[in-house]
């Protein structure tokens, strides 16, 4: 019986999930899913399955009863489910859908394990994973506080940002906007923490109006009892016409999204959704593209309204009635005239239905004369679609609309023909010139007295960008995480060039022509040090620090990368404005601005040309605020870039920031660089404005608001003197042994006593052998056997007056983030100098550098 049913369901449409409502221990409602099918939709399918289940429902019952809920083997994952849809939702079934279950479950099938979705709150989430009535929680967004307190899969989901929605009679345009109003956020989200951030920061009174979902907040907003929401994207872009909301042109805090444990308390569950997300991004048609497809909104493809099929079988039964009444009421008069009249009369009927199915269905449908390509038929889509009359179309083979060859096109005819494959994907060439990816699907049918084919042509299009985009994506995030290690590596190779070539220079006299070599050595270490910070600086990922920034300082600074950036056969110019005031922004975000535009800039240029930096004050009036989007009267700092490119269309001008939206080539841009710089100036309370021609280049301006306050300034001191050593003992733990070495030479040369171990095992029989005292510890970070803080920790407890510095070729936040060094602990960053290794470890030990 169970292998009947079986063969019933697979008969049966479409993805049916089977699920059960169940009792966690604690009582609560929970939903079990249990092993998900899908099949094609056919009557006959469901008819069969009705009839199994009729006459074998007895037997089934009985054994659903004895069957247990899942074999030993299968591991119970119980996960958090609220209502943020399409993300995750409880559908009109009850049952838990969206993109992240969709992707758990395929997850759960690979793994074995049996999911439990429990409702709750998503205040109640933190309590729920730390009291163990929920082991996960999808749809989690990242933040530095949220990672003390939970536990994320490293392998990214989603990217999000959020939007605000208000009612038609509310204007807002930028953030200054909902100064004054009431703002509906969904309680204890990303949202709120971004919100109340910028209310302190930016001195803005906004009331927050909590919700308990993000429905409740729109539903609140609908009522008048907030004057806006927001939201994440995704939920925002689904629901926000329903509720009568427009979306604004404010576009706040992007995040990525993930799954989170407890503390400590789920690593292998996470490490079991990393790679399997790895394994399904890798392959196209996955379950992972297959939940964005199903789930992320775009536009839907008409079809034939089924009361409209119901009228045409009526009338068409109609119209048989009428000649079957017209046949008896003359079969006596004359039964040979009868008979031809009712036969003509089904003929034309069975025509008509036929013909009207061909030619107003939505689908491109052709009928194609196999031997050779002509079209035979074709219906209005397809001029609609190809661009040609239907005239045009009938005097066409179909070689002329493919962009294959007539041998390849002839063959694929074939393989149609003999069923061997009845879906194919092609590039069809419209009139215009432009091609679309199509999908063919085709089948044999008997045409004017011969066997032709039957072509229903869909268009893939924006199918095949859209999986393209998120491959340029992830492509793009790997070449970040790839620099960041390179950036470590070339660090250490950077500390033995730099550190050898300073000692060097202090045994050769100046007159000697062997120093000016060593100083254009050291010249270009110290170049490539800038290029390596420059690149880490790019890759991380971190909370914005803005600060007071001198513009035409750092564009100064970023000139020679930019140099290298475009490359040698076009011209950077810079032109630093005069009494240019400073803007308060984080100072890796003035990088990228610079990096986006000048890239955009160079693919814009065909062979050589130039690029002009340039930076000047303004003082924007009234007047001029009003005709621009996020414009307040008040001094401003201008940055342009221009070009003599190819330029911009007026309707390419309109989509520049949209995600994803490129003009480039396949391969050469991911779509984001431009709306990285709209939401790095957004946020800055900044806005740009673009002048562009095609054929007369393009010029985008960016607005920054004049900072009141001081910019900090370089020291302009007397140099410091590396400090002399007091006969202090130090520990030296360095994995690379070229760096052991020349640290060595330093610390021996500023007069310490020196113990120096490769390794940190070494290094404790050192501690435990050593007669006397250690005064520091300096060693490097993360090294084989234990970490450097591991190794502090273990000499500490018996030494606690112990001094430490420790060394890395990581930044400090990277370290930070591993747990392996707190902010205020010693640190050096690689590669450093004799001077810069001398006052550290002055540092560390508590002396003060002398001048010189």
């Amino acid at each position: 019986m169970d292998g009947c049913v079986a063969w019933g369901a697979a008969c049966y449409a479409g993805g049916t999930r089977s699920m059960k409502r169940n009792s966690t221990a604690d009582g609560e409602a929970a939903w079990c899913r249990r092993d998900p099918f899908r099949g094609g939709c056919y009557l006959f399918g469901l008819s069969l399955c009705v009839w199994q289940l009729f006459f074998f429902g007895h037997l089934s019952a009985q054994t659903d009863v004895a069957a247990p809920m899942g074999s030993p083997a299968e591991r119970v994952v119980r996960v958090g489910c609220y209502e943020n849809k399409p993300k995750i939702f409880t559908d009109d079934d009850g049952l838990p859908s969206g993109i992240f279950p969709a992707i758990l479950d395929e997850i759960a099938r690979i793994e074995g394990w049996r999911l439990v979705y429990v409702p709750c709150e998503w205040d109640d989430f933190p309590d729920a994973l730390e009291s163990g009535v929920i082991d996960i929680m999808p749809d989690v967004a990242f933040s530095m506080a949220r990672q003390e307190e939970f536990d994320f899969n490293h392998e990214l989901v989603l990217n999000s940002w959020s939007s605000v929605y208000a009612r038609k009679t509310k204007q807002i345009k930028n953030i200054y906007d909902l100064n004054g109003m009431r703002v509906a956020v969904l309680k204890g989200s990303i949202q709120q923490e971004f919100l109340q951030q910028m209310i302190r920061g930016m001195g803005l009174k906004i009331t927050l109006v909590e919700a308990q979902s993000f429905e409740d907040a729109f539903r609140e907003t609908a009522r008048g009892h907030a004057d806006a929401a927001v939201s994440n994207c995704y939920f925002g872009d689904y629901f926000h016409q329903q509720h009568g909301l427009e979306k604004s042109y404010v576009v706040l805090n992007p995040v990525t999204l993930h799954f989170v444990t407890s503390r400590g308390g789920g690593g292998e569950l996470l490490a079991a959704i990393d790679d399997a997300i790895k394994v399904m991004k890798a392959q196209p048609g996955s379950a992972y593209y297959k939940a964005l497809m199903d789930w992320i909104p775009r536009q839907p493809k008409p079809v034939i309204p089924t009361f409209i099929v119901y009228v045409l079988f009526g009338l068409i039964g109609v119209s048989c009635f009428g000649s079957v009444i017209i046949w008896v009421l003359r079969r006596q008069v004359n039964a040979a005239t009868a008979s031809l009249v009712h036969t003509n009369e089904m003929l034309k009927a069975s025509e008509k239905k036929f013909r009207d199915l061909f030619e107003k269905h939505t689908a491109v449908k052709l009928i194609i004369e196999p031997e050779s390509g002509m079209i035979l038929e074709a219906n209005e889509s397809a001029g609609r679609f190809y661009g040609y009359s239907t005239s045009e179309l009938l005097k066409m083979r179909v070689q002329e609309l493919s962009t294959l060859s007539p041998e390849e096109v002839g063959r694929e005819i074939g393989k149609a023909m003999d069923q061997r494959q009845s879906c194919l994907e092609f590039k069809h060439c419209l009139a215009d010139g432009t091609c679309r990816d199509v999908e063919v699907f085709s089948s044999a049918i008997d045409f004017s007295g011969k066997t032709c084919l039957h072509c229903i042509i869909h268009d893939i299009t924006e199918k095949r960008e859209v999986e393209e985009r998120y491959r340029q994506a992830q492509k793009m995030e790997a070449v970040g995480q790839l620099a960041g290690g390179i950036a470590h590596d070339y660090n250490n190779m950077l500390t033995v060039i730099l550190g050898y070539t300073d000692l060097a220079l202090k045994k050769v006299d100046r007159s000697d022509p062997l120093h000016a070599d060593l100083i254009e050595v050291y010249k270009a270490g110290r170049q490539s040090a800038d290029i390596t910070r420059q690149l880490l600086a790019f890759a991380r990922k971190q909370p914005m620090r803005p600060e007071a920034v001198d513009l035409n300082r750092s564009i100064t600074n970023m000139r020679n990368m930019i140099q290298r950036l475009i490359g040698e056969d076009i011209e950077l110019i810079w032109k630093p404005g005069g009494n240019v005031g400073p803007v308060f922004i984080d100072p890796s975000q003035i990088d990228q601005i610079l990096v986006n535009l000048c890239t955009n800039a160079r693919d814009a240029i065909a062979g050589v040309g130039k690029i002009v930096i340039a930076t000047e004050s303004q003082a924007l009036d009234r007047a001029f605020c009003q005709d621009q989007e996020g414009a307040h009267p008040g001094a401003y700092t201008v940055l342009s870039v221009a070009d003599d490119g190819c330029g911009m269309s007026r309707e390419t001008i309109t989509n520049i920031y949209e995600p994803f939206y490129s003009t480039k080539e396949v391969g050469k841009g991911t779509g984001l660089g431009l709306s990285t710089v709209y939401g790095i100036v957004s946020q800055s309370n900044g806005f740009i404005k673009v002048q562009s021609e095609p054929g007369k280049g393009t010029t985008f301006r960016v607005f920054l608001p004049r900072h009141e306050g001081h910019q900090s300034e370089p020291s302009t001191g007397s140099p410091v003197a590396p400090p002399v050593s007091k006969g202090e003992t130090v520990l030296l733990v360095e994995d690379d042994k070229a760096i052991l070495s020349l640290a060595g030479h330093f610390l021996e040369r500023l007069g310490y006593k020196v113990l120096m171990a490769d390794r940190p095992r070494h290094a404790l029989h050192l501690v435990e052998g050593h007669v006397g005292g250690i005064d520091l510890l300096v060693t490097d970070v993360i090294m084989p056997e234990m970490s450097g803080r591991e190794l502090y920790d273990r000499i500490s407890g018996q030494n606690p007056s112990l001094k430490v510095l420790f060394m890395s070729g990581y930044t400090a936040d990277v370290i930070t983030e591993r747990d392996l060094l707190e902010d205020h602990m010693n640190f050096l960053q690689k590669p450093f100098s004799f001077k810069d290794f001398a006052i550290h470890v002055s540092k560390a030990l508590g002396a003060t550098p002398s001048s010189a």
